[in-house]
Parts: C-alpha cells; structure tokens; sequence
C-alpha cells in the first residue's frame, strides 16, 4: 500500500559563511521542541533521520557531503538588547547525530546578511555593526561591514573564488568557550606518549601538535592524512587523552566522557602545525576535528594565533608573534592560501579574536518535507 504525505513547508536561508556553507532559519519560522528542530534540520540537510550510513549521498537534502556543509545556524531576535542570538548546529552526513556543542565563526559571518534581508536591519546595524550572542558557547560576537548599504563591500578571502560582501568577525572575551581556562590543562605543553602538545581553548577548544612529532610533514594532502591509519590512531589518543583533560563541557554543562569525546563530531579539534612555506608565519593542517579542513575554520585561527602569542607553546616554537599596541597578528598558512588573524590581549586576558570574512546568500525561500512526522506535523503552523 502507498504512503500518503503531508508536505510541510520551511523558510530559511541557504548561505556561505568564510569557506562553510548551510542554513540559517529564524526560530520564530520553527517548533519551540528540540527533538523537533533536530528532525527539520535532518530533513533540509539530507542525512538519515536515525542511525548511521555509510552510503549516503545527500542527494534529498541541501547538505554537500563535508562537515563544512553541513552547518546550520537558528537565529532570533533580542528587541530589548538589539542583538541577534545566534544557537548553532553541526550535521554530518553519514549519521543522525546533530551536534549542539560549540559555534561556527565562518558561518556566523552570513548572519549580517541574513539581517539585512530583514526589517529589522535598520536598527539592528545602524552603523554597520551586528551584535551576536551565541547560546553555544555563551559569547559575544561582534560582525562589523562597511557602512555602506544597501551596497556592500567585496573582499576577496582564500578558498573562495571571487568576491563577495566583507564581514569582520571579532569574538569578544574568547577563552573558555568550552571549558574553564584558555590553557584548560594548566600546562603550555603536555605529552602524550612522548608527543607534546599545546591545548587551547579560544572559541573552541583545540589541540596543537608539531607535524614532525607525529613522524609527518605537516604539508600533506588531505587524502595522505586521512588514510593513514597510524596517525589517525595517535590522534585519536590525544584527542581523548587531552579532550579529558581539558574537562570540555557539553551543551548542558555536564563534562564530556572517553565515549563521548571518541564520537564527537566537534571537538576538540586538533591543528597539526609545521613552519611556513612561503609568505605565511606558521602552517597548519586543521582537523574538525576527524576530516581535514580545505582551509581553516574561523574559531580554530583565532586559536592558533592566540597560541603563538605565549611563549612556550607548540605553536610558539614555531612562530612567536609579539603585541604592537596590545596587538598580535598571525599569518596561517593553509591548504587555500594563507589567511591573517589578530588578537588583542593583555597577559592570557584576550579581549577580542579577529579575522576578516566574505559571505553570500546563495538562496532564500521554502524547503518541503514530504515525510515529517506525525509530531512535527501536529506542531506546524501553515504559513498564510
């Protein structure tokens, strides 16, 4: 016997943020019950509705098969502050599992746009600049664009072929997104096995390792580091070893566990680092923390850059970069190009994590699910 559907209908917006691409939806568009917002985002993304497979193409949702496009972002509105509160979600396109636990700085930069689609805009961005909270991590965001509209500035970022709308994201206050201090551990350096590692935690909590300390280059492909299953194993213990104790906190506060940290497809993530080949201060092979990131998340430079700001990290071995002014600038080198991260910090106090963005609004409009369930059609309310 066939199936009868009720096809239920989702605003939202199918962006590019930095070098990720997703959704955002507005959450008054949205059910308020969590469960059902996890089953809307499986739907729009095209990954299974419950357990794993491996086979899966994304070929019935928007979703392209790398974490990077994966992301979705649900936005509301503050009347009363004037900011956006931002709540972040990361998919995956093998399994049901929808991941709540940290944010996404690249994709946050499309927000601006998405609110300059909106009435609200006029007194959201009067002078150009956006404030975020985000309920991931509990921090402020500050997205500032040229005060130009409705025009907008182009820049052009590595990764990214041509250009597009400028957006400056700066992290307020970024240490401790995920955990109690900015060297979680209260080391500069641990070891694992004799590998010794530096752990961060500024606007996700990272771990930093030299190429040469895990027997690699640090200049290989994507493809030679995710096959190489000895390495993978060795980072995977230090992910687990380290990840516990950083005491990274999950959405709900609890500390995350050796099961959980193993499955996690968030964090902590891990940059193998080498010197620079060319113009850039240090390179870096960037894990999300399993795939190796075609250039380098947004949250994982500013961490990057922050370490090489203290001596006696990993990272500082390498390159050391000194305040001017209460300011360090760090050039990454990446598998893209090389993009430039700052932070302003005094001591381990760091104001503020920045780095500059392009984004786009690929496209706005409805996304139909055909076969929702009897509770998120119950919950829908059938717009006019």
């Amino acid at each position: 016997m066939k199936k009868l559907s009720f096809p239920i209908r989702i605003p939202l917006y199918y962006v590019r943020g930095g070098t990720s691409t997703g959704i955002v939806l507005l959450q008054k568009d949205l059910p308020e019950k969590k469960e059902l917002k996890e089953e809307i985002l499986r739907h729009i993304m095209g990954v299974p509705l419950e357990g794993r497979n491996e086979n899966n193409k994304q070929l019935q949702g928007l979703g392209r098969g790398i974490t990077t496009s994966n992301k979705a972002f649900i936005i509301d509105i503050d009347y009363q502050s004037k900011q956006v509160i931002s709540t972040f979600a990361q998919l995956e396109k093998e399994s049901s599992t929808v991941s709540w636990e940290i944010n996404c700085g690249n994709m946050t930069s499309s927000i601006p746009l998405v609110i300059r689609d909106l009435p609200e805009e006029k007194w959201l961005m009067p002078d150009g600049k956006l404030s975020i909270f985000n309920t991931n991590t509990n921090k402020n965001i500050v997205c500032t664009m040229a005060n130009v509209a409705p025009k907008y500035q182009l820049a052009h970022i590595p990764g990214v072929i041509g250009d597009f709308p400028e957006v400056n994201v700066s992290f307020e206050d970024p240490a401790c997104s995920k955990t109690k201090a900015l060297f979680p551990t209260g080391n500069l350096i641990d070891k694992v096995n004799g590998i010794p590692v530096t752990c961060i935690d500024v606007a996700v909590p990272m771990i930093i390792i030299n190429a040469e300390s895990l027997g690699i280059t640090g200049y290989e492909n994507p493809d030679e580091i995710k096959h190489n299953k000895v390495l993978q194993e060795k980072i995977m213990e230090i992910r687990i070893e380290m990840g516990i104790k950083m005491g990274i906190r999950k959405k709900d506060g609890a500390v995350m566990n050796e099961k959980e940290l193993s499955e996690s497809i968030t964090h902590p993530k891990v940059a193998i680092i080498a010197p620079p080949l060319s113009e850039g201060n240090i390179n870096i092979r960037y894990l999300t923390p399993k795939d190796v990131h075609l250039s380098i998340a947004l949250s994982g430079g500013c961490c990057l850059a922050a370490a090489c700001c203290f001596l006696g990290t990993v990272a500082s071995h390498i390159y050391y970069s000194e305040r001017i002014n209460g300011n360090a600038t760090v050039r990454i080198e990446h598998l893209s190009g090389i993009s430039e991260f700052s932070t302003t910090h005094d001591g381990e106090h760091i104001t503020y994590a920045s780095a500059q963005r392009n984004a786009q609004i690929l496209m706005k409009g409805e996304f139909f699910i055909y076969n929702p369930s009897d509770e998120l059609i119950l919950s829908h309310v059938i717009p006019d």
